[in-house]
């Protein structure tokens, strides 16, 4: 596990997360941070999908604003820090920021077959990745606003598998209707809902943890990649 420096398109040199397969040369994947920075949760993260085979860059979102943010989310003033850094960053600007990560697999001879993964705001990242970049394929944890992201008809886009808490917080009934709708439009796009969980279920450790909702959410999730 080492920090790497990729080149954005518009020359920043933005830090990112290496971490190789555990495998040796593994399946490349772009992990996509939540809003507490590049923190023992996102290493712990990364070092996970490496376990399992992947080969894991994480570039750190909030490197244009403040490099190196490590939050605890369950520190409250840490938790508003994490908010406000998500809302100083610019989304679009962060989608060209995580290409760039696409990019240096492409560039190291890792094949063109490049996925990405997100949680929370990375969720969101991540359904953006699919509707906007060349990557192969996505995965969505808990990712917030994708009522308002997702398109109300069929487009050309990466497959991309969402995973939705049934009672997170971010989500409201209504908007979760809306994104399971929008995602039943999509040519491959499988939603799943994981009934009596909140946002962040997959966080080993975290407030709303739940390990058997994790481990299901694994499972579908190298099902997906792989498949």
């Amino acid at each position: 596990m080492n920090i790497i420096t990729l080149t954005t398109d518009d020359g920043f040199a933005l830090p990112a997360l290496h971490v190789p397969s555990a495998t040796g040369t593994g399946q490349p994947l772009v992990l996509i941070q939540e809003i507490f920075g590049i923190n023992a949760a996102m290493k712990e993260a990364a070092q996970a999908w490496a376990r399992e085979g992947f080969e894991v860059l994480c570039p750190d979102l909030f490197a244009r604003q403040q490099a190196g943010v490590d939050l605890d989310p369950a520190q409250p003033a840490q938790f508003q820090q994490g908010v406000a850094l998500m809302q100083g960053m610019d989304p679009d600007r962060a989608v060209r920021d995580l290409d760039a990560a696409r990019a240096w697999f492409v560039a190291q001879g890792r094949g063109e077959k490049v996925s990405t993964l997100g949680y929370c705001l990375g969720g969101r990242l991540a359904v953006m990745m699919a509707l906007r970049t060349p990557v192969s394929a996505a995965v969505s944890y808990y990712g917030v606003g994708l009522e308002e992201l997702l398109p109300a008809e069929r487009v050309t886009m990466a497959p991309c598998l969402l995973h939705i808490a049934e009672l997170d917080a971010f989500v409201p009934a209504e908007a979760r209707q809306t994104i399971l709708a929008r995602a039943a439009l999509q040519a491959r796009m499988p939603a799943h809902v994981y009934a009596g969980c909140d946002h962040a279920f997959a966080r080993p450790g975290g407030e709303h943890f739940d390990a058997a909702a994790a481990e299901q959410a694994r499972v579908r999730t190298l099902a997906f990649l792989r498949g």
